[in-house]
């Protein structure tokens, strides 16, 4: 499932990284800055929606460079502006020299030439969001027009040295590589950089520098994805938005692969009202207990020839899911297995020339397994092995391997998670991490010695810091991006050994702050009564008295591990908090024990019963806010999107407490949502009946207290329109009165601008009618 903020509402169910977690090796797209808005009145104007969402919507998170290690550590790129505006610049570390990274318009003319582009197409398509470089940096892959063109940079030892600053660097070459009506989809180089493999109409390809192309899989269609996701893996397995499913062998002779069978996997309709003729969008998607994709794992020659498929073993005819896929630096296929309701998590080994594979350890700790990426290989210098995530202990923490699967031992532990490793530097015999080792409404970056003597926080205590590491020995420098909830992020280069700053890259101030009155918010926590601990945010209005007595306002998620509280810059989505405070109203975000992101053991106790856990929690947090003085207890509203939409409609037919709710792209039943999100919480439909039962709020329909509002998209692909159309049926059979509102041509968020300024201001409309605010 994509955990979807309420406040901005996005494309998936399944928990969103927070706003400064960093993925080591891919482009860091940061929020940025150090500017602490301002509380003081003066001539400062009142925050108007129009100022949030909308065509005329301002800026309230710094424009931070996109940023990527370059291979040895000493460079990066980094990506500024937009459009045909947009630059590449290579940037020495230590210095801040930089250069470009390629001609752009030189490739611009070559792409009008090419393709007969207007000069502002070609000017954009020049300069591409993300890039897609060869291994050596020597190239740039575009996908244009259905067809991949590589830009090739010039071999000019004087352009190539980042220490010549200013140096222009000489017109590239530009290649088609294919010339079909077909798309090319998810293409990556080779190691060598000397062939690219891509997906065509679901089968597998590769294609050489000169446009030389071989076939390497046969039988994709609708019914076969070769070397492709479908939407539920890349949604709830892979990751969203990146529906790659093959791998390159280190040394370029073979392709890893995914091959799913869809036949069997039911069929969902989309459909957009809009034209006349209305479109329709038909796909795979498993709901919970129905058939889900067949997928094997081959192994193809990257010169052609017969398909190895690999043989997991073990599993006879149970169902299994392939959850992870990777290489090792020695040629051998490591992959993880999962079962269906996700139990255990299985490591394997294989030898990709026979497909002979062996289960080197198993993950079975808790109600269910989470897949936690694959292994990180260790060379022989340093003793050889891997590092492994695993959540045995209640926490995602980092162990060492030898070769043969034996436990060397922990490199972390304690009550803190470990979220993220960046890199490892065996020259210096150190991982490094992101984690949660101060707080958990914070991440830290983190030292992990090799050796088990245990991890060190670099940089100080409080807010949450993103980390780019290079991905080779020796690592002399990571960047990294810090902000908390008062500050907006910015981004500076620090020294990996101990943390130290070496320079900033960019302040990222936030100037639109500075126009508006804002209210200081705070964090607190709330017990709830069992004594657990439950982290929240209130926001006061700017013009506070404590002799009044206000609305208040609570915003939710509520789904597994996934927090919404937290000490980092909220951006837009704080914004709209600070315009609801401006309305006169208290504004509350709460984290009931499962989403707190405390470790994998809060979470547990949620295991086969969505609904109830999360519900008491809310409810004490909800009673505590109703008992302070400046509190209306009367006059409590509750809002949330995707799962906090579900546990909206929960609240108000489970308590009386609230006096309205919003209910957003909401599941209802969980009969009604994808196979392996749901059933790794709630087991199948027919294994817990009772469980599915007592979650669905559908039953509850007539139960429903205070006045409703359900919100949902008409186009998403991801919690179908019907969850809220199935209530919607149900509350006019109970003759229960409530609100509706659908965005045609929407899905899970709502993304269109105008459409976006719309859904506030209606919501804005209904909490002010029903918190009777004049």
């Amino acid at each position: 499932m994509t955990t979807l903020y309420a406040s901005q509402p996005t494309n998936s169910l399944s928990p969103l990284p927070t706003a400064l977690a960093a993925a080591a090796a891919a482009l860091l797209a940061a929020p940025a800055a150090a500017q602490t808005p301002s509380t003081d009145s003066g001539d400062q104007e009142p925050i108007r929606l129009r100022h949030l969402y909308g065509p005329e919507a301002l800026e309230f998170s710094p424009d931070l460079p996109r940023v990527r290690w370059l291979p040895g550590g000493a460079a990066f790129l980094s990506g500024t502006g937009e459009g045909a505006e947009r630059s590449w610049t290579v940037v020495e570390a230590a210095t801040g020299a930089a250069r470009p990274l390629y001609d752009a318009d030189a490739l611009a003319a070559a792409l009008s030439e090419s393709l007969a582009l207007s000069p502002e197409e070609a000017a954009t398509a020049a300069r591409p969001a993300a890039l897609t470089l060869s291994p050596g940096n020597d190239a740039l892959l575009l996908d244009l027009a259905s067809d991949l063109f590589l830009w090739e940079f010039p071999n000019d030892p004087e352009t190539d040295d980042a220490e010549t600053g200013g140096a222009e660097p000489a017109p590239g070459r530009l290649r088609r590589l294919t010339r079909t009506p077909e798309p090319e989809e998810l293409a990556r180089f080779s190691p060598d950089g000397k062939r690219i493999a891509f997906v065509r109409g679901n089968d597998l390809f590769v294609v050489d520098r000169e446009g030389s192309e071989l076939r390497l899989t046969t039988g994709g269609g609708p019914d076969r994805l070769n070397g492709k996701l479908d939407w539920v893996y890349q949604e709830e397995i892979y990751g969203r938005g990146d529906f790659l499913a093959h791998w390159w062998s280190p040394d370029g002779s073979r392709i890893a692969f995914l091959s799913s069978d869809e036949s069997e996997v039911p069929r969902y309709t989309v459909v957009d009202h809009l034209p006349y003729r209305p479109g329709l969008e038909v796909y795979p998607y498993p709901k919970a207990g129905d058939p889900n994709p067949q997928v094997r794992l081959g192994v193809a020659a990257a010169s052609g020839g017969s398909i190895v498929w690999v043989d997991p073993g073990l599993y006879g005819n149970a169902e299994t899911l392939l959850v992870r896929v990777t290489f090792a630096p020695s040629g051998e296929l490591w992959y993880q297995v999962q079962d269906r309701t996700q139990t255990f998590l299985d490591l394997h080994r294989a030898d990709p020339r026979t497909g002979e594979s062996r289960r080197i350890l198993r993950e079975d700790a808790g109600p269910w397994a989470n897949a936690l990426g694959p292994p990180v290989f260790l060379s022989e210098a340093s003793g050889g092995g891997f590092l492994w995530f695993s959540e045995r202990a209640g926490f995602r923490h980092l162990y060492r391997y030898d070769a043969e699967g034996e436990l060397v031992g922990p490199l972390t532990e304690g009550r803190y998670e470990v979220r993220a490793l960046h890199g490892v530097d065996e020259a210096a015999g150190a991982a490094y991490a992101s984690g949660t080792y101060h707080s958990s409404l914070g991440l830290d970056t983190l030292r992990i010695p090799l050796d088990g003597s245990g991890a060190v926080a670099l940089g100080t205590p409080g807010g949450a810091e993103s980390a780019v590491f290079p991905q080779q020995s020796p690592i002399a420098h990571f960047i990294a991006v810090t902000s908390d909830l008062h500050t907006p992020p910015r981004m500076e280069l620090r020294r990996a050994a101990d943390g130290a700053a070496v320079r900033e890259i960019a302040p990222g101030a936030v100037p639109a702050l500075d126009r508006f009155r804002t209210s200081p918010p705070e964090l607190l926590t709330v017990e709830a009564s069992d004594g657990t601990e439950l982290e929240a945010m209130m926001l006061k209005p700017p013009d506070f008295d404590e002799e009044r007595v206000y609305p208040a306002w609570v915003h939710v998620y509520g789904g597994p591990h996934a927090p919404r509280v937290r000490n980092s810059w909220p951006g837009t989505s704080g914004m709209w908090f600070q315009y609801l405070a401006q309305q006169g109203i208290v504004v509350f975000v709460v984290d009931n024990r499962i989403s707190s992101g405390k470790g994998a053991e809060s979470a547990w106790p949620v295991y086969g019963n969505f609904g109830e856990r999360e519900l008491a929690d809310l409810v004490d947090a909800v009673d505590w806010l109703g008992g302070r003085d400046f509190v209306d207890a009367e006059r409590i509203g509750l809002d949330g999107w995707s799962f906090g939409g579900y546990l909206t409609l929960y609240a108000l037919t489970h308590t009386d407490r609230f006096r309205a709710g919003i209910a957003g792209g909401s599941v209802v039943d969980w009969r009604d949502y994808d196979s392996i999100y749901t059933e790794r919480y709630m087991s199948t439909p027919d294994e817990n009946p009772e469980g599915y039962r007592k979650s669905s709020v559908r039953e509850a329909a007539a139960d429903l207290h205070g006045e409703l509002l359900l919100i949902h998209g008409t186009m998403d692909d991801n919690v179908h329109m019907q969850n809220t159309l199935q209530f919607a049926y149900d509350l006019q059979q109970a003759g229960k009165p409530f609100e509706l509102m659908l965005y045609p041509k929407s899905r899970h968020g709502i993304r269109d601008e105008k459409q976006a300024l719309h859904l506030r201001e209606g919501m804005a409309r209904f909490i002010r009618k029903t918190l009777r605010i004049e």
